[in-house]
């Protein structure tokens, strides 16, 4: 068939189940494009695999159980990422696995697996390309295939975008709020002046913080994403150069600040002598970033000739599944 490519689905979970569905309501779409067909499905328990590859309605069908459900299916098999390269072939591979802040893992190796079997990655697991982003670009130029990740970074906004069309600019600084549930915390501890253990309470009440919340809190996911922007526009460091200063912020705090007509937001920043770090940072109310509440992003670049400010969406469940699906028309264009 022209233009057919297969894709591998790596980690089934809510992403996961959201992006298949939107594969599956886009398909007249995508079909102009080329023939997409979803050749192996895997979560943490089990994999599914189907070299001719999957209905619609199978897909969907696969939505429809439990998390971590594949194992309950007679056709499933233990995970097993290199007989899944050997059964079915994949073209594109789809990384959704959890971030592992520590090792990368199963994300990185899968990604490199990916790689070595000459398949376009596309992934919205940070961790793997905080740890090792020029190691996987480099890899990924020698097997003469593309990785797409657009989802990783503000995935409601297209940033990494805008930072791959200003090539020609000299970036010597970024400072931004990235991550929606701390910046979602501290908006509601200025505006109703509850203590931080309760906006978490209120985070996590509406569905944007974890049970466990330290990748948020602590600054992992912050330190991710500022690792990330910084590679993209060639200011090469890694997740172990990024200095993190856990949220711990007090109501006297915020009272002082407004006091002061200021504001406190968690900021991740690259600065010109390539000092990385993420930290609460008392902003003046003029700054561009101050403004930026809710659940909303936002990234203050300075180049030689100017600055850049970009405010938007962060990464939500249906944000990220789009950006997938866009880096996977992106990878086989």
């Amino acid at each position: 068939m022209l233009n057919e490519r297969k894709i591998a689905v790596i980690g089934f979970g809510s992403i996961g189940r959201t992006f298949v569905r939107l594969l599956t309501a886009k398909s007249h779409y995508i079909k102009k494009l080329a023939e997409l067909r979803v050749v192996a499905v895997a979560d943490s328990k089990g994999m599914v695999l189907k070299p001719s590859g999957f209905s619609d309605y199978e897909l969907i069908k696969l939505c429809e159980l439990p998390l971590s459900g594949l194992r309950s299916l007679p056709e499933s098999l233990d995970l097993d990422i290199d007989l899944l390269y050997s059964e079915v072939q994949p073209d594109i591979h789809v990384e959704l696995t959890p971030a592992n802040y520590e090792t990368g893992e199963p994300g990185l190796s899968n990604i490199v697996n990916a790689i070595n079997n000459h398949a376009h990655v596309v992934t919205a697991n940070k961790a793997p390309l905080a740890l090792r982003f020029s190691e996987l670009m480099d890899l990924a130029r020698k097997n003469e295939v593309k990785i797409g990740f657009r989802s990783t970074v503000m995935g409601g906004t297209p940033l990494i975008d805008m930072l791959l069309s200003i090539r020609s600019y000299s970036v010597e600084s970024i400072h931004g709020i990235l991550n929606a549930t701390t910046n979602f915390m501290l908006t509601e501890m200025h505006e109703k002046l509850i203590p931080m253990e309760e906006a978490l309470r209120r985070a996590q009440a509406i569905g944007i913080a974890e049970t466990d919340p330290r990748l948020d809190l602590d600054g992992w996911d912050s330190a991710a994403k500022i690792v990330i922007l910084s590679n993209v526009v060639r200011r090469e460091i890694k997740l172990q150069n990024v200095i993190r200063e856990p949220l711990k912020v007090e109501l006297s705090d915020i009272a002082e600040c407004l006091r002061n007509n200021n504001v406190i937001k968690y900021v991740a920043a690259l600065e010109p002598d390539g000092k990385a770090y993420v930290k609460p940072m008392k902003l003046s109310r003029r700054d561009p970033l101050a403004g930026v509440d809710g659940t909303l992003n936002a990234v203050r670049i300075g180049t030689t000739i100017g600055e850049i400010t970009l405010v938007g969406k962060g990464g939500g469940r249906i944000e990220t599944a789009h950006n997938v699906l866009d880096d996977v028309i992106g990878v086989m264009l």
